[in-house]
């Protein structure tokens, strides 16, 4: 077998494969004896019919066709294995068949992307101060405190008065523009909080003061960043009928309501809202060092990928930015039962979008870039480690380690795994070979002893 490689444009190259003429003659010759045998010809036993007579009975165009499918699979997956310099596919090839006759060579061209060259920057013993996260204020915990208190709140119907800010109505609309009716425009029974810029902005202020039984029309204009692009920047009408005002009862902030609180919490003695308030400030303060750990993590990383050479190709770019979409917006209106023009239209808006452009080429970058730094430093996910993992999320589950592998192979969920503590190690390898801190602060690591332990581990 004859391979040669091509580069071509961005990470895209071409693979063209020549197989042996005898190995093709071989692979029809096994072909055409496996089809002698499920063939019935009157006179014959199966297999033993002269071969001109079985040419007639068997699709000989067909078994060529298996021929080619065979070959390429076989002699692709075995030219990747044999090339002078590896590469890395990220996507299947486009197959062009060149050359195929039964007495010469089989001759196909492989199109495929594969995995852009990084070039890394510094990556190890980086000096990093960033600025510190502010301090937790009262005025943070009794913000807080009042989230709370609307958490234990209930919704009642209310009589006798319009609507203000913060109630929740329900509402039948129908919209119109340019006298025709906005697709998915019309609802009956709809919830919707009056809030400043829910549903389509300018909406629901106009809600205010109106009484139940009420019907009004509303004016809108549609934002520039509207899903549905069709809409953006026109004007829209809504015909609305009120049925129903209600607002939130929150209870009153007490000792009272603090001593119902500790009644559901297993771990803390709360008698006042002093009580409270210690227990709001203690989780908060938790919230700031967890969000302390990765703002040193991100900001390492960021100066990580910032100092590499790399170019994003566009198809990556278009995967990911799909992926986003799918995940987000495009899942939740496919919850929501939109119909096919507007998933389309917000998946426009969303592939149009800088900002998100811009999200996605910064993910592939940090992927690629601390896979590269993986390769370098021969940093892998050991099978004891894998194994570790899955028995602990085991006993979480309160399921066998045996059932819980099972599941994850069966739901595509192995390989996310193994990535994420992949990514882990490195994270960890990369903080244990820079400093980095907060400004004003002392230049100290940001992982503990055993971290340091681990990685010694990971790279000796």
């Amino acid at each position: 077998m004859k391979v040669t490689l091509q580069k071509q444009e961005s990470n895209q190259v071409c693979l063209e494969v020549e197989v042996e003429a005898r190995q093709v003659a071989d692979t029809f010759e096994k072909k055409f004896r496996e089809a002698s045998q499920r063939v019935s010809v009157p006179g014959f036993r199966k297999g033993k019919a002269p071969r001109k007579l079985l040419e007639k009975f068997i699709h000989v165009d067909m078994l060529k066709q298996d021929v080619v499918e065979q070959l390429v699979s076989d002699s692709y997956s075995e030219a990747l294995k044999n090339l002078e310099s590896p590469i890395e596919p990220i996507t299947e090839p486009k197959i062009e068949l060149v050359k195929f006759d039964l007495n010469e060579p089989l001759v196909f061209k492989a199109i495929l992307e594969v995995r852009p060259e990084v070039k890394l920057g510094q990556y190890r013993d980086l000096t990093l101060e960033i600025e510190p996260l502010a301090e937790i204020s009262d005025t943070d915990v009794e913000n807080e405190l009042q989230a709370l208190v609307k958490r234990h709140g209930e919704l009642v119907e209310v009589e006798g008065r319009a609507v203000k800010e913060d109630d929740v109505v329900t509402v039948d609309i129908h919209g119109e523009m340019e006298g025709e009716p906005i697709p998915d425009g019309t609802t009956d029974n709809l919830a919707m909080e009056v809030k400043p810029g829910n549903f389509v902005p300018g909406f629901s202020e106009q809600l205010v003061g109106m009484n139940n039984g009420d019907e009004k029309e509303i004016k809108v204009t549609f934002p520039e960043d509207y899903p549905v692009v069709d809409l953006r920047g026109k004007e829209g009408s809504f015909k609305v009928k009120l049925k129903e005002i209600k607002e939130l009862k929150v209870p009153e902030l007490n000792d009272e309501f603090a001593k119902h609180l500790g009644e559901h919490d297993l771990h803390r003695k709360i008698e006042n809202l002093d009580d409270v308030r210690a227990k709001i400030k203690e989780e908060l303060e938790g919230n700031r060092e967890s969000a302390k750990v990765v703002k040193l993590q991100q900001s390492l990383i960021e100066k990580i990928v910032d100092s590499c050479e790399l170019e994003v190709p566009k198809s990556m770019l278009q995967r990911e930015l799909f992926a986003m979409w799918s995940n987000g917006e495009g899942k939740t209106l496919s919850e929501k039962g939109v119909n096919k023009e507007v998933l389309q239209a917000s998946w426009e808006n969303w592939n149009s979008r800088e900002d998100l452009a811009a999200d996605a080429s910064k993910r592939i970058k940090t992927t690629l870039v601390l896979g590269q730094i993986a390769k370098e430093e021969q940093i892998i996910v050991t099978n004891e480690e894998l194994t570790n993992e899955i028995e602990s999320f085991s006993r979480i589950y309160g399921i066998s380690t045996e059932e819980l592998r099972d599941q994850l192979i069966k739901n595509n969920r192995m390989i996310p795994l193994v990535d994420e503590l992949l990514s882990l190690k490195i994270i960890n390898w990369l903080e244990t070979n820079s400093s980095v801190s907060y400004i004003g602060e002392e230049k100290a690591e940001v992982v503990s002893e055993e971290k340091t332990e681990e990685a010694s581990e990971v790279t000796a």
